[in-house]
């Protein structure tokens, strides 16, 4: 009598799994989620524009003497960075892609708004200070502003 109940159990749980794997199958029968697009490969516009853009400054300077390495990653970082977070345009982007001398660059600032340069020029002199040496914020001249004092005369007498 066990031997009998022990196989109607046996039986009941192969019919369980039987319709457990029938379940199974017609839910992997069913229709496929939608697949998710992969993410892009390569480097984003953002990334070929600052890369340009550093190459060709880096393109300037004399091959003697080491690169300077550091300042040009920070410098490619930091226009990547301005370029997805002030939402540059595409053609902006892609005529800094394609900029092979710091003239290139005219035009492009003209697809950019005044605000992205804005942004570009003080976050960079806020890495690497101000292109003539002040903390102005004013444009760098040649010639003295009208409110700045004259250079003071040297009291020595000429040798």
């Amino acid at each position: 009598m066990a031997g009998m109940r022990n196989r109607r159990i046996i039986v009941a749980l192969l019919g369980a799994l039987a319709r457990v794997g029938v379940l199974v199958g017609l839910a992997a029968c069913g229709p496929a989620q939608p697949a998710v697009a992969p993410a892009p490969r390569g480097p984003t516009a953002c990334a070929r524009a600052s890369d340009s853009m550093v190459q060709t400054m880096l393109d300037r300077l004399s091959p003697d003497g080491p690169p300077p390495t550091e300042a040009a990653d920070a410098l490619r970082n930091l226009i990547r960075e301005r370029c997805e977070q002030d939402g540059w345009s595409a053609d902006a982007t892609k005529c800094l892609i394609a900029m092979t001398s710091v003239k290139d660059a005219e035009p492009c600032a003209k697809l950019m708004t005044d605000e992205q340069q804005a942004a570009l020029v003080r976050d960079e002199a806020a890495l690497f200070g101000p292109p003539d040496g002040k903390a102005t914020g004013q444009p760098v001249s040649d010639t003295p502003a009208a409110d700045d004092p004259p250079a003071a005369k040297s009291e020595k007498p000429n040798d």
